[in-house]
């Protein structure tokens, strides 16, 4: 999930002359399928299943995913402009690849393959890929779902065994200002050994009045990945823009003015930001914001998945994509593993959507789909039959499934409600689907290089402040809301 695909901007003249002059369609016939997957955690068990897949099959099958930190947009730009296309690549956006500009889009609707058109008409609604009800331009990855993930076995030593499950039910429930109470207590308690009794949605609990040798390896509340842009702009900003837009089209098809509306949500979010950059757990000691919490060693994803399986903090915002890494981190912890949602401080005021209150947002979490595998038009017919087969294959043979969803952890589309998953953060965000109001995805319909825009302004004048001036969050606000309406506007 690290970097998405949110449809970067590729000159048309390009894309003409590719569709015109460079197009696949008359290009020899392939030996291999060639795959171009986004999301890196899985690279390693989809290389392994495109050995499987060539042994079944005969078909040799190529896989490329980009590597940690790498630039997905710009290597997929390449890729997909080459002589070699991919004849099967992940996306989660219409803006670039879609019929609008590139038309690299096939339709599944159009597919001669009764199976893929039978997988592809049970993708729910409001999951598909789509411009009208005739098209339908990809296959789910998996539902994501992100919010603090904890580790209960450490919450228990915190407090005690008996209280956890209850403690993690209020904690699910509780608003911001309780919230923020709760982890200055912990904070206390991790640098100072101060013991306190802490509110929760109106209930009490004791802090243990020893540290444990689990709680005793804690050196911040929150796990936080200061070089990674992504974490701190596409998620957080997330949460505030599902005050004002209620899904990815209701922000893609959105007047750009009408991000105006999201400055008070905005300034909140900011707040949040500061709070918990400012709690922040290192190797051996609080990590301080500065040039260390950016580094790309100390600062890095990887690094921050290495230092919550180690047990430096007590959450880590992070989402479901992060299961598989763990299984190789720390597998026992896997068994204890828990989400709550991201508390924020909003009022009725900065909410725009109806039927939403601020109890709301701080007991839900943001679910959608981040990536979808689609079959590139531009490819040749032997090439698309080959997709097609190989998309029906992993997701109705046992080898596919085994893949999708034990070795990459993924929330089948098609079985949201399976209760014998052993993966406990996809049961976490399934306990959250069942409510029936969970938060959308509009990060993902962001202009042009707006998120990396908003990235870089924190990382650069922010991130690497110790101190930060509450005064210039109207003014940051300000900014960004400007940098959206100019990039909405050059792209219409």
């Amino acid at each position: 999930m690290k970097k998405r695909i949110l449809g970067a901007t590729l000159g048309i003249l390009a894309i003409t002359a590719l569709i015109s002059g460079c197009s696949s369609k008359g290009a020899k016939k392939s030996d291999e399928l060639y795959i171009f997957n986004t999301k890196s955690e899985i690279s390693e068990p989809l290389k392994e299943l495109a050995k499987d897949y060539e042994k079944e099959t005969g078909i040799k099958v190529k896989t490329f995913s980009p590597g940690s930190g790498a630039d997905v947009t710009e290597t997929m730009n390449t890729e997909m402009t080459s002589k070699n296309a991919p004849a099967i690549f992940a996306t989660n956006s219409l803006i670039t690849w879609g019929p609008k500009e590139g038309d690299f889009m096939y339709n599944l609707n159009d597919s001669s393959n009764d199976k893929l058109k039978k997988l592809a008409s049970e993708v729910p609604e409001n999951m598909r890929l789509n411009v009208d009800e005739k098209t339908n331009f990809g296959i789910p990855y998996t539902v994501e779902g992100y919010g603090y993930v904890v580790d209960t076995k450490v919450l228990s030593d915190l407090f005690s065994a008996a209280e956890t499950p209850a403690l993690l039910a209020d904690l699910k429930k509780t608003n911001y200002e309780e919230f923020i109470k709760f982890t200055d207590s912990i904070n206390a308690f991790i640098h100072d050994g101060k013991a306190a009794e802490v509110q929760v949605n109106g209930n009490k609990y004791q802090l243990a009045s020893e540290k444990t040798e689990l709680t005793k390896e804690l050196t911040g509340v929150f796990v936080e990945a200061g070089a990674e842009k992504w974490t701190y702009s596409d998620h957080m900003i997330n949460v505030p823009m599902n005050t004002v837009y209620s899904s990815y089209s209701d922000a893609l098809y959105a007047k750009p003015n009408k991000f105006k509306e999201t400055k008070d949500s905005l300034i909140k979010y900011m707040e949040v930001l500061e709070y918990n950059t400012a709690h922040a757990a290192g190797e051996k000691e609080g990590l301080k914001r500065g040039t260390n919490f950016i580094n790309g060693t100390t600062g890095s994803y990887d690094n921050s998945l290495q230092l919550f399986a180690d047990h430096k903090g007590l959450f880590i915002k992070q989402g479901n994509w992060i299961y598989p890494t763990l299984t190789k981190l720390n597998e026992p912890m896997l068994a204890t593993l828990d989400m709550i949602p991201i508390k924020m401080p909003f009022e009725e005021k900065d909410i725009k959507l109806k039927g939403w209150t601020p109890e709301d947002y701080n007991q839900t979490i943001p679910t959608f789909v981040p990536n979808y595998w689609v079959i590139n038009k531009q490819a040749n017919e032997e090439q698309i039959k080959q997709a097609e087969d190989f998309i029906v294959w992993l997701y109705t043979s046992d080898r596919g499934l085994k893949f999708l969803t034990d070795e990459s952890g993924f929330i089948l589309f098609n079985d949201l409600e399976n209760a014998t998953s052993t993966n406990t953060l996809n049961r976490a965000i399934q306990s959250y689907l069942g409510t029936g109001k969970t938060m959308s995805n509009p990060f993902n319909a962001s202009p042009g290089n707006f998120l990396e825009f908003v990235g870089n302004e924190l990382k650069e004048n922010y991130m690497t402040k110790e101190k930060w001036d509450a005064a210039s969050y109207p003014d940051f606000a300000d900014e960004i809301i400007n940098k959206w309406i100019e990039l909405k506007k050059d792209s219409q």
